[in-house]
């Protein structure tokens, strides 16, 4: 009877065992695809830190990383999430003025003069207000994480007022705004994609270009330039966004790991990016000239930011001027 009994229990355990080896090989697993445009970078780090931090929390996911604008620019990855294609987008603000003019508040010169004033402002009910702008597409916004103060450089002279910058012809993003504050600086602004910046300066297609530390350093734009000005004219913030038909596909239990893990994770980017842009000059100033501006000589260039929010207000309404105060009010608490 025992040996019966014991050949039972062997059997009962032995089907135990296989039950729950077949619920693991049928277990549904999620893959994350997360994109963005920039090689390298906080930014790029981040989204590695966020997929040992997810995949580390729940064996089901599957993040994977492709910088670089390996499967596009942010524009088209923008539309892969609302297709449901790609998962997640930490971007500039840059692209997604078409989709709603609230953001062009974001991308108007000297709106943040300080990380400070950006973090409070972008961390509290006002940033919610930019998160949510995309959720009428289907992105769902979770966090600013962000890209740095963005610099000029050139090769035709150092730039430390706005009249040093008439005449020269500068690469600007397709951005009508930036479009207009630097030509009322007197510079020639010339739209290219990213992708051609570097070799658009290497060929003397245009003379300078203007991108935060982090991009001039990592994409090298420094080799083919003589000067940098230190002017922190336009803070680039970066919302992280996910798409809402991958999101609703996600059981709650991951979507509350993922949503935890990028608003988390907004505090050691943005410290990472800082930390890392003394090495950033230091590696530009191997090749080029740095003029670190004075507060005085940076209010000059904010001075004639006054003409371009006047013309941002006339093309994009009520709905651009009225939150432009609210942030400027805001950032001056």
């Amino acid at each position: 009877m025992k040996k019966i009994l014991v050949v039972l229990l062997v059997l009962i355990c032995a089907g135990s065992v296989l039950f729950s080896q077949g619920q693991k090989e049928t277990e549904e697993t999620y893959v994350i695809r997360v994109a963005y445009g920039t090689a390298g970078g906080p930014i790029h780090e981040a989204a590695l830190e966020f997929e040992r931090i997810i995949e580390a929390a729940d064996p089901r996911v599957d993040v994977q990383v492709f910088p670089g604008g390996q499967l596009g620019s942010e524009g088209e990855i923008i539309g892969q999430l609302q297709a449901g294609i790609t998962d997640m987008l930490p971007t500039t603000t840059g692209p997604l003025g078409p989709h709603n003019p609230i953001y062009y508040v974001l991308e108007s010169p000297f709106v943040f003069l300080n990380e400070q004033q950006a973090d409070a402002v972008l961390d509290g009910e006002l940033g919610d207000v930019f998160l949510k702008g995309l959720e009428p597409i289907g992105l769902i916004g979770l966090a600013f994480w962000e890209n740095g103060f963005r610099q000029l450089t050139n090769n035709v002279r150092p730039v430390i007022t706005p009249d040093d910058l008439r005449g020269i012809k500068l690469r600007v993003q397709q951005n009508q705004l930036h479009i207009n504050y630097f030509r009322s600086l007197g510079a020639d602004p010339t739209p290219l994609a990213f992708t051609e910046v570097y070799n658009s300066l290497a060929t003397n297609v245009v003379d300078g270009q203007e991108n935060p530390y982090s991009l001039i350093a990592t994409n090298k734009f420094y080799e083919q330039q003589r000067y940098l000005s230190q002017t922190d004219h336009v803070y680039s913030a970066v919302p992280v966004f996910f798409s809402e038909r991958k999101w609703n596909a996600l059981p709650e239990d991951i979507q509350e790991l993922v949503a935890k893990t990028v608003y988390d994770l907004r505090i050691w980017q943005r410290n990472r990016g800082r930390e890392l842009q003394n090495e950033y000059i230091d590696e530009i100033q191997q090749r080029t000239e740095v003029q670190f501006l004075t507060d005085a000589q940076k209010a000059e260039f904010q001075k004639r930011a006054a003409s371009s929010y006047e013309w941002a207000a006339a093309q994009y309404g009520d709905t651009y001027s009225n939150l432009l105060n609210q942030v400027l009010e805001a950032a001056a608490k």
